[in-house]
C-alpha cells in the first residue's frame, strides 16, 4: 500500500511539473543571428542569464600527434592574451561573477557562460577577446600541463578514477571513440601555443555553431556583440562531424584484469560499446538501466548488497551520443568476494532474461523515474543542456516533454528484453582493477566468463 501511495504522489508531482513545462515548451523561440541558429527562452524570474555555444565537432578532430589538443585548447582559453595575463582574466570574470567553462566530447564541444544579465555585454566582450586572442603563453602552458601531468601520475592512488579511465578505453577498443578526449601523458609535451591557437581558430571559423540562451529580453542585445566582437558567422558549408565505422560485435565475454599495487578494494565494471543501431530508444534504455541498477530498490542492489552484502553500492547505465553508446555496471568489493560478485551479477541478468520481471517490480522503477524526471529542469543550465543534446542527436524536443507519458507505455516484457539484449554476459567486457593477488582467483571464472587478459595501467595514462 505504501509503495502505491509513493508512486501516486510521484505521478501527481510529475503532472503538476509538466503543466508548467508545457509553458516552457511554448516559450522556446528559434532565431537566426548572422547565419547561426539560436534557441532562446525568455526568463524574467531572475536578473541572470545562461549561455551555451555548441560546436558540431569535438575530439575526433584531433590528429595523430595532437590527441587531446581540442580539450586543452578550450580549457586553456583563459591562460592569457597579448593584452591580459591569466590572473587579470580570472580577476575580471570573478569581479563580474561570471562562470566561464568548456566541455569537449568526441562528437561535439560546448562553451558555457552565466552571470548577471546587466553585465552580459562586458563579460561576453571579454569572452570574445579570449576566443579570438588567446595566445597560450608558454610559461602558463607549461605550468598547467605540469599540473595535469602530476594528476595523471597520481591516478594510481585513486582506484575508482583510474578504473573509469581504463575501462572506457578498453570497452570502446577498436572504435573511433576509445582514445581519451584529454589525451595521455605522452601527448602533453606535444602541445604548442601555435597549435592550440590553430585549433581554436578551426572551431571558430570552420565548424557549425548553435547558440542557446535564457534570461530576460535585454540579453538579446548579445546578437550584435557576437557579430562584432566574436566575429561569429554561420555558413552553409560549416563542418558537422559525422563518422562511419564498422559495427563492433562482441560474441564472447572477456575478463580484463588491471593489477595495481597495494589495492585493498577491487573495482569491477561490466559493459560494452553500443553500436549506432542499438541506441535509438532512449526512454526504454533509461527504464531498463533504472530497473537493473538505478537505486536502492533496483534488482542488482537487492541481489548484490541487500541479500549478500558483497558491496555498498552498485549502479548501471545506458548512455548514448549521436552515433554510438555505452552500457555498464559499476561497483566494488573486497578481494575475497570478487568472484562471487561477478557470478551474482551474471546470474541476475540471466534470470531476468529467462524469467522476465514482475509488473510490481517494474512499477517501482517507473515511479522513481517519473518522479525524478522534472528535476532535469531544475536549473536553466541543465534545461539548455537537454535541448542542446536533443538537437545534437537530431531528436525533437517532444522527447523531453513527453518523457513520462512514453515511459508509462513500456511493459515488463519490453524492459526484460532490453536488459537481456544490452547486458547479457556473453557480450560484455568484465573489467577488474585490484591487487595482483586476486589474479589467481579470477582464473577460476575463466571457463564461464572468457579468457583473462592482463593489462598494465600505465599504458592508459
Amino acid at each position: 500500500m505504501r509503495t502505491k501511495i509513493i508512486i501516486t504522489l510521484a505521478c501527481l508531482f510529475s503532472f503538476e511539473s509538466f503543466s508548467e513545462t508545457a509553458k516552457v515548451e511554448d516559450s522556446i523561440k528559434r532565431l537566426n543571428w548572422n547565419g547561426i541558429d539560436v534557441v532562446y527562452i525568455e526568463d524574467n524570474r531572475f536578473p541572470t542569464y545562461d549561455f551555451l555555444m555548441y560546436f558540431a565537432d569535438g575530439a575526433l578532430s584531433d590528429e595523430p600527434g595532437q590527441m587531446g589538443a581540442t580539450t586543452h585548447a578550450f580549457n586553456l582559453l583563459d591562460s592569457g592574451t597579448s593584452k591580459l595575463s591569466q590572473q587579470e582574466i580570472l580577476d575580471q570574470f570573478e569581479f563580474y561573477g561570471t562562470e566561464f567553462s568548456s566541455d569537449v566530447t568526441h562528437e561535439f564541444t560546448t562553451l558555457s557562460m552565466s552571470g548577471l544579465s546587466k553585465d552580459l555585454a562586458t563579460s561576453m566582450t571579454q569572452a570574445c577577446g579570449l576566443l579570438r586572442e588567446a595566445s597560450f603563453p608558454k610559461t602558463i602552458l607549461k605550468q598547467e600541463l605540469d599540473k595535469e601531468r602530476s594528476a595523471l601520475q597520481s591516478l594510481v592512488a585513486n582506484p575508482q578514477g583510474l578504473s573509469e579511465r581504463v575501462f572506457r578505453e578498453v570497452s570502446l577498443a577498436n572504435t573511433p571513440y576509445s582514445y581519451p578526449v584529454t589525451g595521455k601523458l605522452k601527448d602533453l609535451d606535444r602541445y604548442t601555443p601555435e597549435g592550440l591557437r590553430a585549433k581554436v581558430d578551426y572551431f571558430l571559423n570552420k565548424v557549425k555553431k548553435r547558440i542557446y540562451i535564457t534570461g530576460p529580453t535585454s540579453i538579446l542585445s548579445l546578437e550584435k556583440i557576437l557579430a562584432d566582437k566574436c566575429q561569429f558567422k554561420g555558413n552553409a558549408g560549416d563542418y558537422v562531424r559525422n563518422i562511419t565505422y564498422e559495427k563492433k560485435v562482441q560474441n564472447l565475454p572477456e575478463i580484463v584484469f588491471v593489477p595495481v599495487p597495494d589495492a585493498n578494494q577491487v573495482q569491477v565494471k561490466i559493459g560494452r560499446f553500443l553500436n549506432y543501431d542499438e541506441v535509438g530508444d532512449r526512454r526504454l534504455d533509461t527504464l531498463a538501466s533504472e530497473f537493473l541498477g538505478g537505486g536502492f530498490t533496483s534488482r542488482l542492489m537487492r541481489e548484490v548488497r541487500v541479500k549478500r552484502g558483497l558491496t555498498y553500492s552498485i549502479g548501471s547505465y545506458i548512455s548514448s551520443q549521436k552515433q554510438y553508446g555505452r552500457s555498464g555496471i559499476s561497483t566494488f568489493t573486497k578481494n575475497e568476494t570478487v568472484n562471487k560478485l561477478i557470478e551474482v551479477v551474471s546470474g541476475t541478468i540471466a534470470k531476468i532474461g529467462k524469467d522476465g520481471i514482475s509488473k510490481e517490480d517494474l512499477e517501482k522503477s517507473r515511479g522513481s523515474i517519473v518522479g525524478a524526471h522534472p528535476f532535469k529542469f531544475e536549473s536553466n543550465r541543465a534545461f539548455l543542456s537537454q535541448l542542446l543534446y536533443l538537437d545534437h542527436i537530431e531528436s525533437p524536443y517532444s522527447e523531453l516533454f513527453d518523457f513520462n507519458q512514453a515511459v508509462m507505455k513500456y511493459t515488463a516484457a519490453d524492459v526484460a528484453k532490453k536488459i537481456e539484449e544490452v547486458y547479457r554476459i556473453k557480450s560484455q567486457v568484465i573489467f577488474v582493477l585490484g591487487d595482483k593477488s586476486i589474479e589467481k582467483s579470477l582464473k577460476k571464472l575463466s571457463p564461464k566468463m572468457g579468457k583473462i587478459r592482463v593489462l598494465d595501467f600505465k599504458s592508459f595514462i
